[in-house]
Parts: C-alpha cells; structure tokens; sequence
C-alpha cells in the first residue's frame, strides 16, 4: 500500500514540475502574448460635383485709398466669368459696398441694370454689368464693415429679397478690402457670423468666404497697392468656415480672380477627412475617366490639422473624378 502511494505521488509532482516548469516550450501552451494588430486604415472617397445654383456676394470697399482695387477687379472679371459663363450653373453675382453708414448703401445690392440688382443667366452682357456693380467710387465711409455689410445684405435688406437660394445653392462670400473688418457687434459679432454662415445651409460646404485683404505683415511693396492694414478679422472669418485667402497687395490680379472663380464655382479643392488620420499616413489619389494617379503632400496638396482637410495647390479635379483619401487611424479611433 505504502509503495503505491509513493509512486502516486511521484507522477502528480513529475506532472506539476512540467506544467509550471518557466523552462519549458512555450509553444506547447501558447504565445505568452497577443499578436501586434495592424493599425486599421481608412479609405474616403468623394466624388467631384458642382451645386447647379450658386451666389456670389461681393463685398467691395468703397474708402478712399481702393480706386485701384476696384480697376482691378473690375479688369480681371473675365478670369472670374470663365466658369460661369456657357456654363450649366444657375448663378447670382452681385456687389455690396463696405459702407454701412450711408442708408443708401449698407448692405444694399448694386443696381445690375434692367430693375436687377444682381447679374444672372438671363443677363445681357454680364461683364459689362459687372464693371459697372464694382466701381463703387472711394467717397465711402473710413470705417469698413465688410461683415456687417454682407449679413446685411443676406438677411436684413428686402430690396435684396430672391438673391439668396435656398438649401441646395452655394453661397460665396468674397470680402475684398485695404483695411480690417470695424463692424463690431453691430448688426452681429463675428463669432455669430461663423456660427451663422456654418448653420446656413443643410451641408456647411455649400458656403464660403473669401478675403482679398492685407496679409498680416502689411503690404510695403512700393507699388500702386502699397498700403493695406492686415485683414485679421476677415482671415479669421475665412479660416473657419473655408475659401480661398489672397494678398491684396498684388498687381496681378489675374491669378486672383481666377482662383475665386474656381471656388465659386463649386469645383472644389477642399476635402475634408472623416476620421483623424495619423500624421505622414494620408495618401491622395485621383481617379478620372479610368485612369488614377497618385498626388504628393508638399507638391500637390497639403493637410490643415484644425480643419482635417487636405487642399490641393495647383490642381483641380474635373466634374466627375473620384478623390480617394487613404490614411492611418489615429489612435482612440481604433476599433
């Protein structure tokens, strides 16, 4: 009985020694750790399209120092009416001054002729028109209000009443200005006015807002377009609810105009990213009748990290090319 019992307890200890035995394989009882999962990707893919109705409200300073400005505009607008004209695009363009102390100004829309204060697809020789909506003459108000002219102009002013669409039209705001925004909290702040343009329409992309302004280290070129204080407020304006942000202190006015026309247009080179990507991980790739291509971060677009887009630079798909945007999952995205 004595020898049974001893061999008994021989084999349990034997068994116990292999089971908890560091020393053994380990692939006998399985990794002692899980297998590094990948980081999950994430592919966006948005299709180039354009809003069939579009408005265009130009907010041109009227101030003494802007004769130039305005020659200027009014000299490149055909680069701007390349994309509407012969178009499918059912478009308003019209002009407000920045002069909101004049009643017959603030936020009142330019005659266009005709009992129209806007230029459309039904308008008899539009450029013409336009030149003469955006030479305002300098006798305007010292005190621009940009921002208070153009909420005017939208909500306020029911001689502007059936120049802005509803949900489907774009909506294209264009400050162009020597000086900052003084309007101030009157007839609203500027915090009210982003919150306004975001919450306008049902997709928040539909709207823009653009500022030909003083950059903010002045301009000090010498030139005929020497002078211009920064337009802080209006690039901050245009930061958050998106456009395009040129100097105004340029004499070529051409590259300009015709960058607004693209924007207003509704070809878009702005694409915002569903998910936070990790950074150095997005991959652009375009992809036109069949064929698709690759472009460079740092060449061909760049990554806005507050508004997690990217922006191409010099290159615009055409209606109908896909934009597919492939990236890394920032971590506590994972699943």
């Amino acid at each position: 009985m004595r020898t049974a019992f001893l061999l008994s307890a021989l084999v349990t200890l034997a068994a116990c020694d292999q089971e908890y035995n560091i020393s053994s394989d380990p692939d006998a009882y399985g990794k002692p750790n899980p297998a590094v999962l990948e980081t999950p990707k994430r592919t966006d893919r948005v299709l180039q399209i354009t809003s069939p109705e579009v408005d265009v409200l130009w907010v041109v300073d009227n101030s003494c120092s802007m004769s130039e400005e305005q020659e200027a505009i009014a000299s490149n607008f055909p680069q701007f009416m390349e994309y509407f004209l012969d178009s499918s695009l059912d478009y308003h363009i019209g002009v407000v001054s920045t002069d909101m102390d004049d009643p017959q100004q603030s936020g009142l829309l330019r005659p266009a002729g005709g009992g129209m204060r806007w230029i459309d697809t039904e308008t008899d020789d539009a450029l013409a028109r336009f030149r003469e909506m955006s030479r305002l003459g300098t006798d305007g108000s010292a005190d621009e209000k940009g921002r208070a002219a153009a909420f005017t102009a939208l909500e306020l002013r029911a001689e502007n009443d059936g120049f802005l669409r509803g949900e489907k039209a774009g909506l294209h705001i264009i400050v162009v200005s020597d000086e900052d925004d003084y309007s101030g909290a009157n007839p609203i702040t500027i915090n009210e006015f982003v919150e306004y343009l975001l919450n306008l329409k049902e997709d928040p992309e539909l709207v823009t807002f653009s500022s030909v302004v003083g950059p903010p280290t002045g301009c000090g070129g010498g030139g005929i377009f020497d002078e211009a204080e920064p337009g802080d407020d209006y690039f901050a304006i245009t930061e958050q609810v998106g456009g395009v942000m040129h100097s105004i202190c340029t004499e070529d006015w051409s590259r300009t105009l015709d960058d607004l026309g693209l924007l207003a247009s509704g070809l878009k080179q702005e694409f915002f990213l569903a998910e936070l990507p990790v950074p150095g991980t997005i991959e652009v790739t375009v992809i036109d009748q069949g064929a698709d291509f690759e472009l460079q971060e740092g060449r061909d677009w760049d990554y806005n990290e507050g508004r997690n887009s990217i922006t191409l630079t010099d290159y615009t798909p055409p209606p109908l090319a896909q934009i597919e945007i492939t990236y890394e999952l920032l971590k506590g995205q994972q699943p």
